[in-house]
This record gives C-alpha cells, sequence and structure tokens, in this order.
C-alpha cells in the first residue's frame, strides 16, 4: 500500500525535505528515498516498502556537511559510486519520500561500514545495472550498504533476498530496501519531516 502511495505522487505535489535538524544522524545510518524513475516504480510495486533507494550517510569533516554515499543509474555518465551532500540525494527532482535507518550496532563499527563505502567511492567503482550480487566489481545501492556492513561481520539482510523480474535482475533476485528495513539488524527507521514549498 505504502509502495501504491508513493507511485501516486505527482510533480505538482513534490516537497522539500527539512534537512536542517541532523543531530539525531550518526556516521553509517542509511539514507532511504522513493525516486521517481523507473527502477523506483519497479522496487516499490515488487515490495512492501515505500523507499526504493538506499545510501549511507557519511559527515565530511572537511565541508563540515552531511553526505549520502550511493549507487545509482542515470544521474551521471560513468555511473560510479558517489558521495553527494544529502541536500542533492533528497531534492525534490529525485526525492518524493524521504527517510532514514540505524543499524544495531556501536558507533565504531557503523563507521568502519562507512569507511568501506567512502572506499568504494575512491575506487570509482560502477552502478551494476545488473543487479548480480555474485559479481562485486559493480554495486548496486543495497549492495554497496550490506557489504558496508559485512565487511564489519553484520548481515544487515539477515540473509533475505527479493525476487525480481530477470529483465531487472539476472539472478531473479536481489536486496530491495525492505530487506534491510525488515533486517532483525534495524533499530528503527524514522521519516524525514517536510517543510512548504
Amino acid at each position: 500500500m505504502m509502495g501504491i502511495a508513493c507511485m501516486a505522487c505527482s510533480k505538482k505535489q513534490q516537497v522539500v525535505f527539512d534537512l536542517s535538524d541532523s543531530s539525531e544522524w550518526r556516521e553509517g545510518d542509511v539514507a532511504l528515498r522513493c525516486g521517481w524513475g523507473m527502477e523506483s516504480r519497479a522496487v516499490v510495486t515488487n515490495s512492501r516498502s515505500a523507499y526504493s533507494h538506499t545510501g549511507i550517510l557519511h559527515f565530511d569533516s572537511v565541508s563540515d556537511h552531511w553526505q549520502v554515499i550511493h549507487a545509482v543509474p542515470g544521474e551521471d555518465n560513468p555511473e560510479y559510486i558517489k558521495a553527494e551532500p544529502v541536500e542533492v540525494f533528497f531534492s525534490p527532482e529525485r526525492a518524493r519520500l524521504g527517510g532514514w535507518l540505524r543499524i544495531d550496532c556501536s558507533d565504531s563499527i557503523a563507521r568502519l561500514a562507512t569507511v568501506y563505502a567512502l572506499r568504494k567511492v575512491q575506487e570509482k567503482v560502477l552502478f551494476d545495472n545488473n543487479y548480480l550480487l555474485a559479481d562485486t566489481t559493480e554495486l548496486y545501492c543495497t549492495e554497496l550498504l550490506w557489504l558496508s556492513y559485512l565487511s564489519t561481520g553484520i548481515d544487515i539482510s539477515d540473509g533475505a533476498r527479493h525476487s525480481a523480474p530477470t529483465l531487472f535482475c539476472r539472478e531473479g533476485e536481489c536486496i530491495f530496501p525492505i530487506n534491510i528495513e525488515e533486517s532483525k539488524t534495524t533499530l528503527f527507521i524514522k521519516p524525514l519531516k517536510t517543510k512548504a514549498l
């Protein structure tokens, strides 16, 4: 039902997320959004989640600003994993819905997961348009998140996989945001507050 609500949004119903209070966030928290593209529609239509895309929150001490590390198709060419300001990740042009969740682990473990994800940005790893878990030379959004925490010994999907059409995912199953949201490793999920345009 929530996925249907996400798909029903139109450009006329755009919202702006209030990102002024980030005091609750920590390194390694998971950014969640539902986007406008076909991939987003496919994910929310085929799952119980309102969210179709994930990233890892990172506080960049150089810019003194929060960023989101994520892998996404269709925004850049080439489609490298990137770290971008939260305002860009959650911009009305890219996000219909926004939220974040916390993995049940220490701050130091969450930081190690973030370091792993940052390394993939530096290595210029490409987006995995085939959604293959068996091949980690390219990564899709939830795969990046999963591997980042797996590098610390935490399986944030609890081994769960989601069936997907082979046109979308060549292996026939992949990790969807819902697999992380419903994991026993997820401490809580919070929607982002919005403000008037």
